[in-house]
Order: C-alpha cells, then sequence, then structure tokens
C-alpha cells in the first residue's frame, strides 16, 4: 500500500457519501490531510480512468460518477503501484563473483510480483461502498 492508493480510496469514498457536492482541490485537500498537490496528481489518474467528475473552471471541482461507488480496490491498487523508476528495491549484482548477489535479486523480484498478486486478489472483492459502508458502520447521523 502506499499514499496515493490511500489518498484515492479516501477521496472516492469522501466523494460517494456526498454525491451532490461538488469540491474544488483545495477544499478535498483539506479535508483528506494532504498536499493539494498531492492530491490533484491523483485526481488527474482517477479522472482519466472516469472513476470521478472533474470540471475546470471557477466553478468546477471534482464530483462523484454513476460509477465511483463500484469502483474496485484492486484496479486502484494496480493503478498506484505501478512500477516506478525512483531507484532500484532489490540488492545484488548480477555480475558479482558471489552466487548470492547473482540471484538475489531476481529471487526477491519473484517475491515482490507475488506479494503484489496477492494483494491485488485481497482487494478484488472490495469497493468503494464497501469502505464507505465499514466506516459508517450503519451509522447514519455521522457526518464527514
Amino acid at each position: 500500500m502506499n499514499l496515493e492508493f490511500n489518498i484515492a480510496v479516501h477521496l472516492l469514498t469522501f466523494l460517494v457519501k456526498h454525491p451532490d457536492e461538488r469540491y474544488s482541490s483545495s477544499e478535498l485537500a483539506e479535508r483528506i490531510c494532504v498536499n493539494p498537490v498531492q492530491l490533484r496528481r491523483v485526481t488527474r489518474r482517477l479522472n482519466e480512468q472516469q472513476y470521478l467528475d472533474a470540471t475546470r473552471g471557477k466553478f468546477g471541482g471534482y464530483q462523484s460518477n454513476q460509477t465511483t461507488h463500484d469502483v474496485n480496490l484492486a484496479d486502484l491498487f494496480v493503478l498506484f503501484n505501478e512500477e516506478k523508476s525512483e531507484g532500484r528495491i532489490f540488492t545484488g549484482n548480477q555480475g558479482s563473483d558471489c552466487e548470492i548477489s547473482r540471484e538475489i535479486g531476481h529471487t526477491m523480484s519473484q517475491f515482490h510480483q507475488r506479494e503484489q498478486d496477492l494483494l491485488e486478489a485481497y482487494y478484488k472483492n472490495i469497493t468503494i461502498k464497501d469502505v464507505l459502508k465499514d466506516i459508517l458502520k450503519g451509522d447514519s447521523h455521522e457526518t464527514v
């Protein structure tokens, strides 16, 4: 799990709870407790996938749409966990004289892929609607 995945789940859950409202990125960033730049990076990707509606301009903002409540967390997990080139994540060197150093990167890469597959499978049957239901736990008088 990473921060962008968490921001996406938080944002979409909030928008589903308030379906008739439109929020600016500044308002959402404050409510989600993140920097507006972080929020806009996430909303841009969510908008590309049509997981929310985004309107530009003075009276623009973000709002849930007909599909937001059914967004699958596995899809968000994959979207926000794509490999990024932020440096290496495995040790070792394939040109090393040490057998462990030569092979550890490949082995750990396979473990990493299995880990990602397990997490994706875990999130497969969870939607934004399920997250909201879990948060509210049937408490209809709670406000966000």
